[in-house]
């Protein structure tokens, strides 16, 4: 059968090649070539930068960062990589706590801390020049990152440091097989460090999977048994632990379940705050389902790149559900913005690849349109871009009682978060 007489969704994907140029997803762009798509992994680091600038030139401690991950390593030590947060390991926090108390004085724990944390953010930038990864418009799915419409919450701290870690399992159902033996050893080292940090290898596990079926060989289903394994022990722990949620005993509100999915998947990153905030509950609701269920139908549709998009809006869906079963935003009295960002941040990223994808579209009229709506996302969100600069508790102050082991409270961010240090039992 020749290549002309196959259906276009059935033919094998060439996502190198799109069928015109624009943000970069033709071949011969010049903003394409491997040496310029490094520039791109520097502004996309620079854009992270800039979002959150004090993180890194007055580091302070946020959240768990200090209250479980420090507190926890300097209490137990080892034994802390095997215990649990929410349900679950936490290798990569873990692993940054304890380097941290092992390489500095604690003056330094909040510093290194972020700073770990943005080197994450720069390998998972700096791992999309790879030629194995094969995917159209790299340079504007790397900005995609910093630009997104988001709170910064997932940004330049240990405790959410996951979320993103969370795409180096989405550029491992994409990267074609390795060639060497560091090839593999790298897969396999990222799989496991991602894989036990966070429930995202149970959440992707089903695209792993799938992958494996559609493309049996030895590399793909060793793959899958890694994350299997991975999601098999966060799974286990996950059943033993249970959910501890409020909310669930209330039945769900589907009103409000849509209208804050809607305003944080579609309208908010497209049109902004000032309108996701202005629309009533209803209005948030139709027009959301409205947009995402027309552009989830349109990425469907046959097309050489199908396949591509289809993975990535499964992972959409499926990280919109264990979301939303893990935060029961339905029982909150409005549709905010700001509670539980995070937990919208890899959709939100995720729909913009594919919008992104959408620039070069057969039909002229929506390429136009995808262009616009990059544009508009970009600019109605600019002025929300750098975030503001929270008090200054002035760790380096504050910070003795754990150098010298004696308990204390130690004032953190966000405000109002504390670390009850219980002080430290001396060595006998």
């Amino acid at each position: 059968m020749s290549a002309e007489s196959i259906p276009p969704g059935d033919r094998a994907p060439n996502f190198a090649r799109p069928s015109a140029s624009l943000l970069g997803l033709a071949p011969t762009a010049w903003w394409t070539r491997p040496r310029t798509l490094w520039g791109f992994v520097v502004i996309a680091a620079l854009l992270i930068a800039l979002r959150k600038p004090w993180a890194l030139h007055t580091p302070q401690l946020s959240a768990e960062d200090g209250s479980i991950f420090l507190l926890q390593d300097d209490q137990m030590g080892l034994r802390a990589f095997w215990g649990t947060y929410v349900g679950y390991l936490h290798l990569l926090p873990r692993l940054i706590a304890w380097f941290a108390s092992h390489l500095a004085d604690v003056a330094w724990w909040p510093a290194i801390y972020n700073g770990a944390a943005f080197l994450v953010t720069i390998g998972l930038f700096a791992r999309f020049t790879s030629a194995r990864i094969d995917v159209p418009g790299k340079p504007w799915l790397l900005v995609s990152f910093g630009l997104v419409a988001h709170t910064g919450e997932v940004l330049l701290n240990v405790t959410n440091v996951q979320w993103l870690a969370s795409f180096f399992l989405l550029q491992q159902l994409v990267l074609t097989r390795p060639t060497s033996a560091w090839q593999r050893a790298g897969d396999f080292t990222l799989l496991i460090v991602v894989g036990l940090t966070g429930p995202f290898s149970l959440i992707y596990l089903p695209l792993f999977a799938w992958r494996w079926w559609r493309e049996r060989n030895f590399d793909n289903l060793t793959v899958l048994l890694v994350l299997a394994a991975c999601a098999g022990v966060q799974g286990w722990l996950l059943a033993k632990a249970g959910l501890e949620i409020e909310a669930h005993p209330q039945p769900w509100r589907l009103d409000m379940l849509f209208a804050v999915m809607g305003s944080r998947l579609a309208i908010w990153p497209v049109f902004g705050s000032g309108i996701a905030r202005a629309l009533p509950v209803p209005a948030l609701a139709l027009l959301g389902l409205l947009l995402l269920g027309a552009f989830a139908a349109w990425v469907l549709r046959p097309h050489p790149r199908r396949r591509l998009r289809a993975q990535i809006l499964v992972a959409v869906v499926l990280m919109t559900i264990a979301c939303l079963r893990r935060m029961r935003p339905d029982t909150w009295e409005t549709a905010n913005l700001e509670n539980g960002d995070r937990y919208f941040y890899i959709a939100r990223v995720l729909l913009a690849w594919l919008l992104i994808w959408e620039c070069d579209a057969g039909p002229r009229a929506v390429a136009l349109t995808a262009r616009a709506l990059c544009l508009a996302g970009t600019l109605v969100n600019l002025p929300q871009f750098i975030q503001p600069a929270p008090p200054d508790y002035h760790w380096a102050d504050n910070c003795d009682p754990i150098r010298r082991g004696t308990p204390a409270n130690i004032p953190t961010l966000p405000e109002g978060w504390r670390i009850e240090y219980p002080g430290r039992q001396p060595k006998r």
